[in-house]
């Protein structure tokens, strides 16, 4: 019986070669649909090679850092207290202030992040390379650029950041525990976005190889865990005195 169904079946080197070569068109396809997802999410490679290193978007990019801060932090602090005491009353003058605290919020969360990563990478890689005045001036315009990474990865993930607020309030209000468990997952699917965007703009703008990824993302995680906390801090110490 073995022997006539090895008969049957015709185990030629065209055939194998055929089922071989279907195999990997079959990979390439998933592979295609793959690197589409993550471009879609992460941005395209080409989107965070071709990032200049002109200022006038630079400081167009802390601006919203801070007021992306400064309305988050607000949000969370008036979905939280039920004390109309506690809870930030907009005003003309509380908006100037808010305005000014968000431009050095912003300002202090872009250097802040920017020149510690910066830096880290930096030391790993130019015990690698040689040629220090050609890397001097690739690294400041490589500094300018992590920068604008980290401004429009903060801006993109500002709506799903918003919706997981607006979620929890929900499920606070109608006390949902659905509700409340879309939140966390949403908060949680914006952090590993947020980070993992920046990671590939930091490994594509310094060409770290893939061995190496998964470092920077978790220097990035946690670094942003931490910066996140101390901005939070000082936003509700401003807010406090309002």
């Amino acid at each position: 019986m073995i022997t006539e169904f090895l008969n049957s079946v015709e185990v030629t080197p065209l055939n194998f070669r055929r089922r071989i070569n279907a195999f990997c068109v079959k990979e390439q396809i998933m592979k295609l649909k793959s690197s589409k997802i993550i471009d879609f999410f992460l941005l395209k490679k080409d989107f965070y090679s071709k990032l200049t290193d002109k200022s006038m978007w630079l400081y167009i990019g802390i601006a919203l850092v801070g007021i992306r801060d400064v309305v988050s932090t607000i949000i969370v602090r008036n979905s939280n207290n039920t004390d109309l005491s506690n809870k930030v009353q907009l005003n003309f003058k509380t908006i100037g202030i808010l305005l000014v605290t968000a431009l050095v919020i912003g300002l202090i969360d872009v250097i802040c992040f920017s020149y510690p990563i910066f830096d880290i990478i930096k030391h790993f890689k130019k015990k690698k390379e040689s040629n220090s005045i050609a890397l001097g001036m690739l690294y400041s315009s490589l500094l300018t650029k992590v920068i604008k990474v980290y401004a429009i990865v903060n801006i993109i993930v500002t709506p799903l950041d918003l919706l997981s607020y607006f979620m929890g309030n929900l499920a606070v209000s109608h006390e949902s525990l659905l509700l409340m468990y879309i939140s966390l997952v949403l908060s949680i699917l914006a952090y590993f976005w947020f980070n993992g965007a920046i990671t590939r703009g930091l490994c594509i703008l310094f060409k770290i190889p893939n061995s190496a990824r998964g470092l920077v993302f978790v220097l990035v995680f946690f670094w942003n865990s931490l910066l996140s906390s101390a901005i939070g801090y000082l936003l509700n110490l401003v807010l406090d005195r309002l």
